[in-house]
């Protein structure tokens, strides 16, 4: 048994939980109901839907346990939500992961691309649906980063680039390698799934890292924005020219079922509320108690997995993140377990028009995608 258990809880109360951090708890429901939805869809849609729901639900689940294992990658904590599965791993995660791969690889399956094109765009558009929820959760302290961590040290509204290619290279692996299997065997049999199932699970995360350690050689070894600018230069060369060598049969698409538009619908609600949530909460009302970076002496070195230095322990005198600890008594001394609160606004009307530029951006995308695109693709 471990000698200093972390004091959390597998169910809080909702209540108890609003009173703290109420726009996490929006959050939080938010995601289980999107991918509740999404687990409708696919069951109305067929075997193929259902593959890529189960298999978005175990390569992102699997893909957040090891990077949250690896002493030299972690770099972010999660707040307590309302339920837990351990200490650091809310249930509404894997329902993240759900809603950011299964929304978007099906949605471009509509449009009867060839395999390279498919997975790029399907990269492009996890990351419209993803961003705005990085930024929203960064800011209401639904989880923290490594302050000194270099591959997050590049942010754009406090979402660092790093996690910005991270879900474009990594979802566009998951679309390529799970639709290998589907594009084989549309009938999705036994031997099909668990293909799937095991390419996506073993080879995701890997060949993310492959696109990301070269692709962060343009900044000087960490994620920047030029490798931003790159890797979506490139995805989209890549959509360009698959869209000549679409499938003829989606010039003219049926019109959705039922459940494209429940789907569609979905989208729509899910921008729509992290706009809400930036316009509406403030996030200096925001207190989360849970396990953070380790409290303890200032600048003490350590090396993440690229070698790069960074200060292991988080030091209340110098770092520079979204939260304070000013309405709060300072941890002890080498404490992982500790309640800070959230920072005011320093650009509320840039803040919030970011969110809605995201949001309005992810309407359209999604809306032009699953309102009458309802074809799947064919194998090339």
């Amino acid at each position: 048994m471990a000698a200093n258990p972390l004091p959390y809880h597998h169910f809080t109360s909702p209540l108890d939980k609003w009173a703290a951090q109420p726009s996490f708890v929006i959050g939080e429901y938010l995601f289980m109901l999107c991918a509740a939805i999404a687990l409708y869809h696919a069951y109305k849609s067929g075997r193929r839907h259902l593959l890529v729901w189960l298999g978005a639900l175990i390569a992102g689940t699997a893909n957040d346990i090891i990077f949250m294992a690896m002493p030299v990658v972690d770099n972010f904590w999660q707040a307590q939500a309302t339920v837990m599965i351990t200490a650091r791993l809310p249930l509404y995660i894997p329902c993240v992961y759900v809603c950011f791969m299964y929304y978007p690889t099906v949605s471009v399956w509509r449009l009867g691309l060839p395999p390279f094109a498919r997975a790029a765009l399907t990269g492009l558009a996890a990351i419209v649906f993803y961003a705005p929820y990085d930024v929203v959760g960064a800011k209401f302290l639904w989880w923290t980063w490594h302050d000194t961590d270099r591959p997050i040290l590049h942010r754009i509204l406090g979402a660092p680039i790093g996690s910005t290619v991270w879900v474009i290279t990594f979802v566009a692996a998951f679309s390529y390698l799970i639709n290998r299997a589907l594009d084989r065997d549309p009938t999705v049999k036994a031997r099909t799934a668990l293909l799937g199932l095991g390419l996506v699970a073993g080879l995701s995360s890997f060949i993310m890292v492959l696109q990301m350690t070269v692709l962060q050689q343009l900044d000087g070894g960490i994620p920047g924005p030029r490798a931003l600018v790159v890797i979506v230069a490139l995805y989209l060369a890549l959509v360009a020219l698959g869209w000549r060598r679409r499938n003829a049969a989606t010039d003219e698409p049926p019109q959705a079922t039922r459940q494209d538009k429940l789907l569609h619908l979905m989208t729509v609600l899910y921008f729509a509320t992290l706009v809400i949530i930036m316009a509406v909460f403030k996030p200096e009302t925001h207190v989360s108690l849970s396990v953070h970076q380790t409290y303890g002496p200032c600048h003490v070195e350590a090396k993440d997995i690229t070698g790069a230095v960074r200060y292991e322990f988080l030091c209340s005198r110098d770092f520079d993140e979204d939260f304070s600890f000013e309405a709060m008594k300072l941890p002890d001394e080498m404490s992982r377990w500790y309640a800070i609160s959230g920072r005011p606004h320093t650009n509320f009307a840039k803040w919030l028009a970011g969110v809605a530029a995201m949001g309005l951006v992810g309407v359209a995308l999604y809306s032009f995608l699953l309102r009458g695109q309802r074809r799947t693709p064919t194998a090339r």
